[in-house]
């Protein structure tokens, strides 16, 4: 006879994996946040050719391996985040760059399509992304640590599965 699991089993296996898969929600949603901002800098940067558009299409390629490293966490759970912990590190690092740029005032080289007038805003924005950025790797390093809130929430739910076996 053979072992096969039972649909309540299934279901079971299923509940643990998204449950684990949540554990990295908010990255993907940031990731998210970034790619499209990301996408929208490259696409303006075309207007004006230049060696800097290797930046944004930098970080959206980085984006996007940061979104394949959270996609595979649904099917290999695990608390190895590599790819965003280098991505994010890039992402402060580009932002840190763009603020300097601004400050001495060669925003233009990054930031063509911006003026003068838009600096303010810009300095406003690149800090709201240092800001997250930060967030996102205190994140990782709890996750990788362990020390994360939600691995409670998971072992207590994966202790009641347990229990109903």
């Amino acid at each position: 006879m053979e072992n096969t699991p039972t649909k309540a089993e299934l279901s079971q296996q299923s509940k643990l994996r998204s449950i684990h898969f949540n554990r990295f929600l908010a990255f993907r949603y940031i990731t998210a946040v970034f790619f499209f901002i990301n996408l929208y800098w490259s696409i303006l940067s075309f207007s004006v050719l230049s060696l800097w558009i290797i930046l944004p299409v930098m970080l959206l390629l980085i984006d996007i391996a940061i979104i394949i490293e959270q996609t595979k966490k649904y099917w290999h759970p695990s608390n190895d985040l590599f790819l965003t912990k280098i991505g994010y590190s890039v992402q402060i690092f580009s932002n840190l760059l763009g603020i300097t740029m601004i400050l001495f005032g060669q925003q233009q080289l990054l930031f063509p399509f911006v003026n003068n007038e838009g600096r303010g805003l810009l300095l406003v924005v690149l800090t709201i992304g240092c800001l997250i950025g930060g967030f996102v790797e205190w994140r990782v390093w709890q996750i990788e640590h362990n020390k994360d809130a939600y691995l409670k929430h998971m072992k207590i739910f994966e202790n009641s599965v347990k229990q109903e076996r």
